[in-house]
């Protein structure tokens, strides 16, 4: 158990490491220049940015226009500039959508009881392949600094649901095969199921639903055999 626990924590630290690295880079993290959807005078818009050093540039567009692009001269630009004497600061929310992969691991797993054994908490080796529909919120704001300077400030959080497949390891014994087998060791499990992530900044975890199966010849033995579990998932988002 100590060494399955021990390779968890390197997993997740190099989880979190690569996270931060491919966050940094994508534009998925940052608010930059794109397409997004936004709210204009209550109505929903779709909407070009682009993110200067001094300005933010909002250009509304047309339904269709992914197939008859507008020219740059019919384009209506509102501009949002960081020097302007700016009194409303609320803040504006814009938003994409899109597939998302992740690769996910299990670090907890959560079992219900059955006839012969009680509730339980897993945490051995496992990796999984996340595949989802995701919304990324953007938050705009401004806020002055002490000597009357505006500067852009924005928070990000994502919302994924998708479904999961990928293999682990759990532990076969007498135990838990109701004394079907007389030996230890930890069997390869297959599972797939469900999943529901956030992202906020740069932590992206979630909860999955999920079954697992036994890929020996033991599979008929384990009480956990096809039977549904729980499991917290931290993810490294791979777009």
């Amino acid at each position: 158990m100590t060494k399955h626990f021990t390779c968890l924590l390197c997993l997740l630290a190099m989880v979190h490491l690569l996270s931060c690295r491919s966050q940094k880079d994508s534009p998925k993290f940052n608010f930059a220049d794109g397409v997004y959807h936004t709210s204009l005078k209550g109505q929903r818009q779709q909407v070009y940015v682009e993110n200067t050093e001094d300005s933010i540039s909002i250009y509304p567009l047309k339904k269709g226009w992914q197939h008859a692009p507008l020219k740059p001269s019919e384009l209506m630009k509102h501009s949002v500039s960081q020097k302007a004497q700016i009194t409303d600061s609320k803040s504006s929310k814009y938003w994409q959508n899109g597939f998302d992969v992740d690769i996910l691991t299990i670090p907890i797993k959560f079992r219900p009881s059955s006839s012969t054994f009680p509730k339980q908490f897993s945490n051995h080796l496992n990796g999984a392949v996340y595949l989802g529909y995701r919304t990324d919120v953007y938050r705009l704001s401004f806020v002055r600094d002490p000597i009357g300077r505006l500067h852009e400030k924005v928070k990000h959080y994502g919302i994924s649901g998708g479904f999961v497949t990928g293999f682990g390891l759990t532990p076969i014994n007498p135990w838990v095969t109701n004394n079907g087998i007389s030996i230890e060791y930890d069997g390869m499990a297959w599972s797939k199921g469900v999943a529901v992530l956030m992202g906020v900044e740069n932590l992206t975890f979630g909860l999955i639903g999920a079954v697992d199966h036994l890929l020996d010849g033991n599979r008929s033995l384990w009480l956990y055999q096809g039977k549904p579990y729980l499991g917290l998932v931290v993810g490294l988002n791979l777009n």
